[in-house]
């Protein structure tokens, strides 16, 4: 499968650093981490880490959030991938406790997404399947969520999730370019797929006896999973040209739209006129 580029934008502007870490590690220190004494010899008791959020009001908590954030989306839009991440974890940190607050959840929501955008950057495809997850926790109908829920899952082979992911996405928005295309890249790549699967099967039944006890159950099992097959694919193309419905419909109400503004500045231009001729 060709390698795909990948054009992502957070919620009012994004940051972005060099990462230093390896993937699959949190990008952000524990802020209650403590240096241990190497010097005295003795074991210690672990420290608790503390929580960023303690002593805060609600209102300090999303205070210091969206200073958080605001340095992330300085971060990504200069690139700074990591530092973005980094960031956008400390603002998740004073909102966790507050998440049933109104105003906290609409912060949090919106560090997650840019989290998750932040990490597909530098290809943590399973913290950002994971941000983009918290987020969708907070708002089911998320589209940018789903969107980079969905690219993440493509990156990791999750081939069946991400098209359920990025299939909401264009139903939600007919003109999303940019999920039609991550769309169509899965759908080939499950289609290639389900060649290989029935070319393991032919190769499966070449030489065998017709009437082998085996062979006769691994056909029926086949032509089960071919009846399957064969109803997915018909409901997938149902909702495929029901997309392709949409999308038309929608051009057509944008060029409708054009005409009909067309009309008006020459309907205007001609009243003007004729107003000029009156006037004279």
């Amino acid at each position: 499968v060709a390698t795909r580029s990948l054009v992502v934008v957070v919620d009012s502007g994004d940051p972005s650093m060099t990462d230093t870490t390896a993937p699959g590690h949190d990008v952000l220190p524990d802020p209650g981490s403590v240096d241990s004494d190497s010097s005295s010899g003795l074991d210690e008791a672990p420290v608790a880490a503390a929580d960023v959020s303690d002593g805060l009001s609600v209102d300090e908590c999303v205070l210091k959030a969206v200073e958080a954030k605001e340095r992330g989306n300085g971060s990504f839009k200069g690139g700074e991938n990591a530092e973005a991440c980094q960031a956008y974890q400390l603002a998740a940190q004073y909102l966790r406790r507050h998440s049933e607050v109104p105003a906290a959840k609409e912060v949090l929501l919106s560090v997650q997404t840019n989290l998750a955008a932040a990490q597909l950057r530098l290809e943590l495809w399973e913290d950002a399947a994971a941000a983009a997850t918290a987020a969708l926790a907070l708002d089911p109908a998320s589209v940018k969520a789903l969107f980079r829920r969905g690219v993440a899952r493509a990156r990791m082979g999750e081939l069946s999730d991400a098209k359920a992911d990025l299939t909401a996405v264009c139903k939600a928005d007919a003109r999303n370019r940019d999920a039609r295309s991550e769309l169509a890249a899965v759908q080939e790549r499950l289609a290639a797929a389900k060649e290989a699967e029935k070319e393991k099967l032919s190769r499966l039944f070449a030489g065998k006896s017709l009437y082998a006890p085996e062979e006769r159950e691994v056909r029926r099992k086949a032509a089960e999973q071919a009846k399957r097959d064969r109803e997915r694919v018909a409901r997938e193309a149902a909702e495929e040209e029901a997309l392709r419905a949409d999308w038309r419909r929608e051009c057509e109400r944008l060029r409708e739209e054009a005409r009909s503004e067309r009309r008006g500045r020459r309907e205007a231009a001609a009243a003007a006129a004729e107003g000029r001729v009156g006037a004279g």
